[in-house]
């Protein structure tokens, strides 16, 4: 099992935060034990964002998330090749305006994955599946 997640996931779970829901933590638990933790590099430039706009991520919290990223085969890197953009063409603006949320939804929707995120527009936009 592989599941895609969402920035603010995949930091917390890579930190052991309880902000995790029980089925969040599971879900990334077992796509790490065993098809890998996919991580759109639309997540980078999403929380260099956060690390520019508020206290929550500092930059050295992001280098570090990156080497753990980039050191180890259980998360996969995926790139916003052209498959993730024709998706992304199909989600309508008016569901999610955030360019980085429509990458990360795009690249779920391109691989035909499970989304881990808590974020509400996100999943009411029910674009992909969504696991919280």
């Amino acid at each position: 099992m592989s599941v895609v997640a969402d920035s603010h996931a995949i930091f917390w779970y890579l930190r052991g935060s309880d902000r995790l829901s029980s089925a969040a933590a599971e879900a990334l638990r077992q796509a790490e034990r065993t098809d890998g933790i996919v991580v759109s590099v639309a997540t980078l430039v999403d929380l260099w964002y956060v690390t520019q706009t508020t206290q929550g991520l500092t930059v050295d919290d992001l280098a570090g998330l990156r080497a753990t990223l980039d050191s180890s085969a259980k998360y996969v890197l995926e790139p916003i090749d052209v498959r993730v953009v024709d998706a992304s063409t199909t989600i309508p603006r008016a569901s999610l305006a955030d360019p980085w949320d429509r990458f990360i939804v795009a690249t779920a929707k391109a691989l035909d994955l499970s989304l881990v995120t808590r974020d509400g527009p996100i999943q009411k936009a029910a674009i992909v599946p969504t696991i919280w």
